[in-house]
């Protein structure tokens, strides 16, 4: 995996999302279309490799489009990066089953740490920007995770992609 060619997502929980991720709601299959819109933009730009953080809401959306994409686009690969190794354990039934079918489709899973630390969340969005050379997010200019992936991503120089200005 090169850093050239690889791209990574951020973006918050389903409640700071446009109607509480609702995924029946006109504007997260509109956020969902964009997605998939600056994915496309990426592989025909020379990414082939797609990190996501594997959160729920923006980071799952994401990870299930590049999924849904593989079987057009040639070399196109999903690395699904996780704080810890249990992170998906500590979401609704729904939400972990979603996630470990993500997990289980997935070109590579990289774990940063064995059980939760404080900061794991952060060391997984700087491995992810460390490792990549452009950023597709959705910030809203709140504090919190993604603000800190996003701004961290500017301070090294990344291209950056925000689809809040497209909803």
């Amino acid at each position: 995996m090169n850093p050239e060619t690889t791209c990574c997502f951020t973006g918050p929980r389903p409640k700071r999302l446009p109607m509480e991720g609702n995924e029946y709601s006109a504007e997260i299959a509109a956020l969902k279309t964009n997605i998939r819109s600056a994915v496309f933009d990426a592989y025909y730009d020379g990414f082939r490799f797609f990190m996501s953080g594997m959160a729920e809401g923006f980071d799952l959306f994401a990870a299930e489009i590049v999924l849904e994409m593989k079987s057009e686009f040639e070399g196109i690969a999903l690395i699904s990066v996780l704080p810890y190794s249990e992170a998906c354990e500590h979401h609704s039934a729904a939400i972990s089953k979603r996630i470990k079918n993500v997990l289980a489709k997935a070109d590579s899973v990289i774990s940063l740490s064995e059980k939760y630390v404080p900061g794991c969340e952060h060391s997984r969005n700087k491995y992810m920007v460390d490792n990549s050379s452009r950023i597709i997010g959705y910030y809203n200019g709140l504090s919190g995770g993604t603000a800190h992936c996003w701004n961290y991503a500017l301070e090294n120089g990344l291209e950056t992609v925000n689809l809040y200005e497209s909803i």
